[in-house]
């Protein structure tokens, strides 16, 4: 058992600076998570620091010590957090709380879950304090809140003990299970920011699939994502082999394996399997463009690969409300993409996201279906007109969407999903790629030929919709080479003008 301070945080500098600003009298212990990483054997770079006397000045006197950002998170409480940014670039966040209750005991059987629960003395560091056997329900892989009043002390709990058991592959025990039950119907009573995000960090997570399946099951999520509950049990027919929701679900797993294998540093066991294989094969040589186009945040606390999971919960959620049936039988779905977009923006302003957020995943669900229909209305190449309408609606979305409509088409088939008709999607998909990643410039976003002013004066035209109108017909017959100099932009739109008096 890794069971010392040394063996846990090895060379952190932090902890000697910590231990002198505090001296003999005052308590100071490093506890929960980056004990709980270190005997899971993974990287952290959070620290938690319980003490006793006043916390505030001694994370500020540490602050100044280290050169570290300082922030009260709580006076009353006397909680703050440092960030600091270690030599090489690594960045340390620590937090710093008074010690709850008569000594590190009790306050470590106040937290939520025995993982969490278990601490180190700075001046000793010898041994771990572990009262409720954290460390092996660690090696037993098994989670469990410290007491029955640990929901109860906060519900937002029931949401942490799903992300975590998601995220470190636990078990939840039977009577956490029964206290979790117990206080979901109080989660509405815990604000839309912190249930959001908690959401977020399982998004985030490395089983999002998995965390959102263990949720939906245990009923987490019902008040904070309501409108899923009228997915359950909405069939469709073929090629669909799952009802609405299990398609839901499929397609966060499909969304998680396609990022991971084409977006994440290439893993040769992740491209195994047929439909991964084809996938590296035909979209691998992107794989550093389409890292550094979902590195990009639109909030520096949700990453774009967690919003596009958060869209892929909502995708078909508006297919309840348009379902049909045909008298042959056939179910159909008209329109459900513009439906699903209006009620999937309502909710994602409900928690909160930023407009930019809100605009971009509304986007990715209203034109979720745009690449399937690409596939099967074009032959072997899509026309350069296709591809410029294509990225002149969607821009970088259009880029998510690649993603978005792979993970789609794998939930829609599942197992039964033939060789060619994955390698149709993936055709189209690579031409998508090929046009934004390289010949950007020459199809979608070519140098204009002539701009507003000179087109009125050329054709002697006053300022009005016209004009507009005229620019974009140019731009996209310059797109599709059509046209490629300033003459003949003016012929191309003297024709156009033609068209239009005669019509």
């Amino acid at each position: 058992m890794i069971n010392t301070l040394e063996h846990i945080l090895p060379g952190v500098p932090i902890l000697e600076i910590l231990r002198g600003l505090a001296g003999e009298k005052q308590k100071v212990y490093l506890v929960g998570g980056a004990i709980r990483d270190s005997l899971l054997q993974r990287p952290g770079h959070d620290l938690d620091f319980a003490v006793t006397g006043d916390g505030l000045q001694l994370a500020r006197k540490t602050a100044d010590q280290i050169g570290a950002a300082f922030y009260v998170m709580d006076a009353g409480r006397q909680t703050a957090r440092l960030i600091y940014h270690a030599d090489g670039g690594r960045r340390w966040m620590l937090d710093f709380s008074v010690l709850r209750g008569s000594g590190i005991e009790q306050d470590l059987r106040a937290r939520d879950f025995t993982i969490n629960a278990i601490a180190i003395d700075l001046h000793t560091s010898d041994k771990l304090i572990d009262p409720l056997n954290g460390a092996q329900d660690i090696i037993d892989r098994r989670l469990r809140m410290c007491s029955p009043e640990s929901f109860e002390d906060d519900p937002l709990r029931a949401l942490r003990a799903v992300r975590l058991a998601a995220e470190f592959g636990l078990r939840i025990t039977p009577d956490t299970i029964q206290g979790l039950k117990k206080v979901v119907p109080k989660l509405e009573r815990v604000s839309v920011e912190r249930q959001r995000d908690e959401l977020f960090r399982i998004l985030d997570g490395p089983r999002a699939a998995v965390g959102l399946r263990t949720g939906f099951m245990l009923g987490v999520f019902q008040s904070l994502l309501p409108e899923l509950e009228s997915l359950k049990g909405v069939g469709q027919s073929a090629p669909h082999i799952y009802d609405v929701f299990d398609h839901t679900l499929a397609f966060i797993s499909e969304l998680e394996t396609l990022y991971s294998v084409l977006v994440e540093p290439y893993q040769e066991e992740k491209g195994a399997s047929m439909v991964t294989g084809l996938a590296v094969m035909k979209l691998g040589r992107y794989r550093e463009q389409l890292a550094a186009h979902f590195g990009a945040l639109l909030n520096p606390d949700r990453t774009l690969r967690g919003l596009l999971l958060l869209a892929g919960l909502f995708h078909d959620i508006g297919k309840p409300a348009v379902r049909s049936v045909d008298p042959d039988g056939r179910v159909r779905f008209f329109d459900h993409e513009t439906r699903g977009a209006e009620t999937a923006s309502k909710r994602f302003k409900a928690l909160a996201l930023s407009v930019t957020e809100v605009d971009r995943l509304t986007s990715l669900i209203r034109h979720h279906m745009r690449i399937h229909h690409l596939a099967h209305a074009t032959g072997e190449s899509i026309s350069r007109k296709a591809l410029y309408r294509y990225f002149r609606d969607l821009d970088e979305v259009g880029i998510d969407l690649v993603l978005f409509s792979l993970a789609d088409k794998l939930a829609t088939y599942g197992v039964t999903i033939t060789s060619d008709e994955w390698q149709r999607e993936l055709h189209v998909c690579r031409q998508l790629l090929d046009a934004w990643f390289d010949r950007r410039e020459q199809i979608l976003q070519p140098k204009r030929l002539i701009d507003g002013r000179d087109l009125m004066q050329s054709l002697d035209l006053k300022p009005g919709p016209l004009v507009g109108i005229l620019l974009e017909e140019i731009r996209e017959a310059q797109a599709t080479g059509q046209i490629t100099t300033r003459a003949e932009a003016l012929d191309f739109a003297r024709g156009r003008m033609a068209i239009n008096q005669e019509g």
